[in-house]
């Protein structure tokens, strides 16, 4: 399936990630070429190397911090010198803090993923589609979480701004439109990411055996993380002009979560 990305300049926020990696690694094979933005602390790490190494000419790594406006003002400048043009934007970067909100201490968890999640994503739309007016015309997909509509425990700060960027992804789809651009917010389920991978070797446990003993992982329909690259595809595509139809649109790759999965052991007969 030609997805039409070919030389379609792509910004990644969180790029560096095991996430925002994947999704690179999958528009550079589609022909695009992919910014990867992240913290400077991120740009030796093993996954952005290796693309850096097999697409020198279509892949690079920009600093971006999305809590400093003049990073993201000096972020967009070099991608545009370095390519020209910006096509797509993907939102992919996150924060989590999970605790007891009655154990909160400042600085307030709730204003650093507020910035990171909606308020740094939104000044670095309003940037590109100044100084780049036919970014309008591509198209934005927010990577938003199952936990913006099912909710987590202790996620006071995560899950109210997840749940908000998919209100963001209806005010994008409304501003681009006239242009013929359009906007799409991808939910994933739980992915097996590197923060489980290390979490899994702590505890002495192959994969298998840490799906086992985790409860939200239960809740899935098939009892299983999900790879990086199976969001990674649905990014792709929701970035592309197959995705257009989509437009304001939450796209949920949760594992069948939803459908289910949080009752699939629930027992309705019961033994006299």
């Amino acid at each position: 399936m030609n997805l039409q990305l070919d030389d379609k300049v792509v910004v990644i926020t969180g790029g560096a990630g095991s996430l925002g990696s994947a999704a690179a690694r999958s528009f550079l094979e589609e022909g695009a070429m992919v910014a990867m933005a992240d913290l400077p602390a991120k740009s030796n790490c093993q996954a952005v190397t290796a693309l850096l190494t097999e697409y020198p000419k279509r892949a690079a790594f920009i600093e971006m911090d999305l809590c400093l406006e003049s990073s993201i003002q000096e972020a967009v400048e070099l991608i545009l010198r370095k390519f020209g043009v910006i096509n797509v934007i993907v939102h992919n970067a996150a924060t989590f803090h999970f605790a007891p909100v009655s154990e909160w201490v400042q600085p307030d968890p709730l204003a650093h993923h507020f910035q990171v999640g909606l308020r740094g994503p939104l000044q670095l739309m309003r940037i590109i589609w100044k100084r780049c007016p036919a970014a309008l015309q591509g198209s934005v997909v927010i990577i938003s979480s199952i936990a913006g509509h099912v909710g987590e425990p202790d996620a006071f700060a995560y899950t109210p701004i997840k749940a908000a960027q998919k209100g963001l992804t209806l005010s994008c789809a409304q501003e681009m439109a006239s242009q013929g651009g359009w906007a799409v917010c991808v939910s994933p389920g739980h992915i097996w990411s590197d923060i489980h991978k290390s979490r899994a070797a702590a505890a002495g446990l192959n994969r298998e055996a840490y799906e086992a003993t985790m409860p939200n992982i239960q809740t899935t329909l098939y009892g299983r993380f999900m790879e990086t690259e199976e969001i990674a595809r649905w990014i792709v595509v929701a970035a592309s002009p197959l995705g257009k139809v989509m437009t304001g649109q939450d796209l949920h790759a949760t594992l069948g979560v939803e459908a289910g999965g949080f009752h699939r052991n629930y027992k309705t007969v019961f033994p006299s």
